[in-house]
């Protein structure tokens, strides 16, 4: 009992200070006002957190972990799957599949994937507003958005390219795919999050029809990349 009372104190916490940071603002919120709107004492969240940083650090790392989580399921069974079984070869400048039947393959398992990331972001969409809030200042958290860039990187701490390199060597993130995947695959899903609730408003479309317009663009956008029975990674 006294452990689930502490984790619902702790999770209180936490959507309080979600809250309150992106409709009020990092800065502009104080340690007493999460305790106030947690209905706990301030002693309660320092018990849990270092200060009020340190509850901001957890949010950055916990959307990330999720996200990177929800990435290498979708690796691991889609992208390694079909290396390992002769239907995908990563070449520097595209993935080369085996037969149109495997890029369709491959296809609908992105969309998937997509969809699933589109949803995931929808419903940390207050988490992703602190982010798009923080980077736009010049203060000490200006870069937590940047934190996507660490899965991005080529070496064996980022689990997506050693995951991906080990069934294939010629993978490789050239500073091109680094800033396609940044301000044309992550940046626009975080924006479409961030702005979800304030662009309804203004269309007046329901949150499906905001949704499923949003992935209809976007499949439009992965299907300009097909060449045959290539996907390009980079221009020519």
């Amino acid at each position: 009992m006294e452990k689930n009372s502490g984790n619902d104190a702790r999770e209180r916490i936490i959507n309080a200070a979600i809250e309150l940071f992106s409709h009020k603002g990092y800065d502009a919120t104080r340690v007493n006002d999460i305790a106030n709107a947690a209905n706990v004492n301030k002693a309660l969240i320092y018990y849990y957190f270092k200060n009020k940083q340190d509850i901001l650090d957890y949010m950055v790392h916990s959307l990330l972990n999720n996200a990177v989580s929800i990435t290498m399921d979708y690796i691991n069974t889609n992208i390694v799957d079909m290396i390992k079984e002769g239907y995908l070869d990563i070449l520097p400048d595209r993935l080369h599949f085996v037969d149109d039947e495997a890029t369709r393959h491959f296809l609908e398992n992105t969309y998937k994937f997509y969809e699933r990331v589109v949803d995931f972001a929808i419903v940390k969409r207050d988490i992703i507003r602190i982010l798009m809030l923080e980077s736009l200042k010049k203060g000490k958290h200006q870069n937590s958005l940047f934190n996507f860039m660490e899965f991005m990187a080529n070496n064996e701490k980022n689990p997506i390219f050693k995951t991906i390199s080990n069934a294939d060597q010629d993978f490789v993130y050239s500073d091109e795919m680094v800033l396609f995947r940044f301000f044309f695959s992550i940046i626009p899903i975080v924006s479409f999050a961030a702005y979800f609730d304030d662009y309804k408003a203004a269309t007046s479309l329901s949150d499906e029809e905001l949704r499923n317009s949003f992935l209809n663009v976007s499949k439009i956008i992965t299907d300009s990349m097909i060449s045959g029975s290539d996907i390009l990674l980079r221009s020519k």
